[in-house]
């Protein structure tokens, strides 16, 4: 569905990706996660044919994406971070637009309208940044195209709103659509993403499937009073904090207990890593001990 081969862009000097090889299948979800500033807005752009890569291949429905190659984008949804529309319209004028232009169907259309929470009377230049966000939202799903590419699609949309996105793009994933979900939500890529790269500072650390991930089963290992000095297969100290000693540890939980259990530890505490605790050591180390 996508494939991205070499792809380089440059600000002047600064980069906004640098050698980025990554590939989309057919009917998953796909996440592209990564803080701001790390390059995700930059690919899409380039996806969509808004930016010209200084160096690099990129393919969508197995067509060469080029500068101004938008006859791809009638088979595309596509929501960036911001949504900017037209003020001075009520809501129900910008969505019969879009409607007309994508030809549409109404039905669909009126559920996105009760899940999303929408009031169709107001104009849009008086909505919150996050009912703006729900209306980009209904404009990119409306026609249930092949292919949804998303740049930070829940930032501004309050818990149970986000709840019922996540339950649209689990719906489009059923019907056979491809999504590229960009966020720095780790807790939305967990719930959806097939699949998900890490980016940082323009480059692509790894590509992995959540099935992998959740699979390696690191822990947080914690011991007071602090003690740097535990040697096990696989345990790795992290820092000291509060008279605690910080640990992580891939491996045999039974072997780890064993050894802790010779020591007189006023606590210990073994638990499983978050998503979020473990993509920060990625981007701390850039690759996990």
């Amino acid at each position: 569905m996508i494939k991205v081969y070499n792809a380089k862009k440059y600000y002047g000097k600064t980069c906004g990706i640098e050698d980025v090889s990554m590939h989309v299948e057919n009917g998953e979800i796909f996440g592209f996660v990564g803080p701001n500033g790390a390059g995700k807005t930059t690919l899409i752009r380039l996806l969509l044919g808004l930016l010209e890569m200084d160096d690099g291949d990129a393919f969508i429905f197995d067509e060469p994406v080029k500068m101004g190659s938008n006859h791809l984008n009638k088979d595309i949804g596509y929501m960036p971070s911001e949504t900017h529309m037209f003020d001075d319209l009520k809501v129900k004028e910008i969505i019969t637009f879009f409607k007309t232009m994508k030809k549409a169907d109404q039905t669909y259309i009126d559920y996105l309208i009760e899940r999303l929470d929408i009031s169709l009377e107001k104009k849009f230049g008086a909505l919150s940044f996050g009912n703006k966000k729900k209306i980009g939202i209904v404009v990119a799903l409306m026609s249930q195209p092949k292919l949804l590419i998303l740049d930070e699609p829940t930032s501004g949309l309050d818990p149970l709103i986000q709840s019922r996105f996540l339950e649209l793009l689990n719906d489009a994933k059923k019907r056979g659509q491809t999504i590229l979900l960009s966020s720095h939500v780790l807790s939305e890529i967990e719930k959806v993403c097939d699949r998900l790269a890490l980016i940082k500072s323009g480059k692509i650390l790894f590509t992995r499937s959540m099935k992998d991930i959740k699979n390696e089963e690191h822990k947080r290992v914690l011991v007071s009073p602090n003690y740097q000095n535990l040697h096990v297969d696989g345990l790795t100290y992290v820092k000291d904090d509060d008279g605690i000693s910080n640990y992580t540890f891939k491996g045999d939980i039974n072997q780890l207990v064993k050894h802790l259990s010779t020591y007189q530890f006023k606590d210990v505490t073994i638990r499983d890593i978050g998503l979020d605790e473990l993509f920060s050591m990625y981007y701390e180390k850039e690759e996990i001990k």
